[in-house]
Parts: C-alpha cells; structure tokens; sequence
C-alpha cells in the first residue's frame, strides 16, 4: 500500500499544470509633486493538486522604453495551494526628477505612459524553476507645482496711525486635476524690515485655471517703526520681497501633502 501510495503521489508530481502570473493591478500608495509610490499586485495561479511556491521576481518599470526601477526580489517565497491562486503587493518609488533625467522627452508632461515587464519564477517539482513573463501598461500624471506670481504691491495710505497696502497675486493650477493649496501664509519685507503677512486657510485652483487674488495688509505704526515710516512716506523708490508658503493638497488618492514656497520682488507703487 505505501508503495503505491508512493507512486500515485510521483504520478500527480510528474503530471505538472503549467501555473499562470500576471499583474493583476498597479495602484498608488503615495503620490506627490516629488516623487510617486506604485503598488504593483502580482496574483500567480496554481492549476495543480499540490501546492507550490514562487520563488522570485523580477520585474522592471518601463517609460519609453527605459528602464527606470527594478522590483528584483529573488528570494521572495510566496505560497500557491493546490487548486487556488495567491498575490503579493511590489513597491516601487521613483522621483519625478528621477524619471525627467532618465526620459528627457519627459520635461514638460503632464502625464506618462508606463509599462511593467519582467518574470516570475515558480518552484515545480523535479522540473525546477519555471520562468513566466508578466506584462502591464498604465498611464501616471506628472503633479507641477501651483504657479505663484507677484503681480505688484500698493500702498493706499500712511500716517502715523500706520500704513495701509494691497498685493495682487496670481495663481495657476498647471495640471491637469484640481488642486487645494492649504496654510497659505505670506510675508511682506523691504530693506530687512517687515511689513507684515498673513494667512490664507485654503484656496481652491479648479484644473488648469488662474485666480487672481488682492490681499489687504494693515500695518500699525508701532510694528512699522520710524525707518520703516520714513522709507515709506520719501520719495525714493522702495523695494519689498514677498515670500509666500503653503501645502499642496488633493483628492487624488494616495496624495501625499507638498509643501511650496514662493519668493519675488516688486517696486512698491504709491
């Protein structure tokens, strides 16, 4: 009986279904105005009475034909029961800088076409390793950064109760998604000495579009001090630096909150 038990289990051993593997998906784990996270999810099925186990993969992330990342994981053991199938969950992260250097056609995009290619090796019986190749095609935006310009900045009035400005900016939404800038703080300064900021809670750039934006700034006397009267109420030219910060936000999923900050100088109008 255990002989041929024996060679009944040598029979299911020697009679191998090929299994098959594929890349199921690509999803986002992180995505951000420097760099991207890509989720690849490999699912690999066993046909067979008997279980298996992967026994590696190596897979590449291709953009016109580059190679930019590798997922090279040669020891990876992944478990496939008998009749059943299993997945496993390959990171890969690459900079947005990264990819433009590899693929200079890059520069300006907003988007990219990607592939990932590559094999997966599974352990079979008296036969070894067995190689099959996987192959997955996807599109990715390029996230840019808002646009900030210093379109001019105004006095309206000064005395000794204080000074009173306006400043005009622009604001453009490259891409090609809507986008949420968040925290916006800004900054006014001339010759080293402040002349005041503020906050912004959020402002919504719908996808592609420009918001023009007037900022009122009061500054009293005491917080201006008799330097910075005086500059302001001669006839002289004056210069003021205009530095503005905020965090790039939206519903993209997986988006990871960017910081941006912004710095010009504009010849304060009277």
């Amino acid at each position: 009986m255990l002989l041929l038990s024996g060679c009944a289990s040598l029979q299911e051993t020697m009679d191998v279904n090929k299994p098959t593997a594929s890349v199921a998906g690509v999803s986002i784990g992180s995505l951000s105005t420097d760099a991207v996270t890509l989720l690849l999810d490999v699912e690999v099925k066993n046909p067979n009475v008997f279980p298996l186990k992967a026994a590696g993969f190596d897979l590449g992330l291709l953009v016109n034909g580059n190679n930019i990342a590798k997922v090279n994981q040669p020891d990876s053991s992944l478990s496939l029961p008998a009749k059943g199938s299993n997945s496993v969950r390959l990171p890969v992260t690459l900079t947005f800088d990264q990819l433009i250097k590899g693929v200079g056609s890059l520069k300006d995009k907003k988007q990219f076409d990607y592939a990932v290619e590559g094999d997966v090796a599974i352990n079979l019986p008296v036969l070894g390793d067995l190689k099959m190749p996987v192959a997955y095609a996807g599109q990715l935006p390029i996230p840019q950064k808002p646009e900030v310009a210093f379109k001019g900045v105004k006095m309206d009035s000064v005395g000794l109760s204080g000074a009173t400005f306006n400043v005009d900016l622009e604001v453009t939404n490259p891409n090609d998604f809507d986008v949420n800038l968040s925290d916006v703080h800004y900054k006014l300064a001339s010759k080293g000495a402040s002349l005041g900021g503020g906050e912004i809670k959020k402002i919504a750039l719908g996808k592609g579009k420009t918001q023009r934006l007037t900022i009122p700034l009061t500054l009293g006397f005491s917080e201006m001090g008799m330097s910075s009267y005086r500059m302001l109420t001669s006839s002289d030219p004056v210069s003021v630096d205009m530095s503005v910060g905020a965090n790039v936000e939206t519903d993209i999923p997986g988006w990871k909150s960017s910081p941006m900050t912004f710095e010009s100088q504009q010849v304060l109008t009277r």
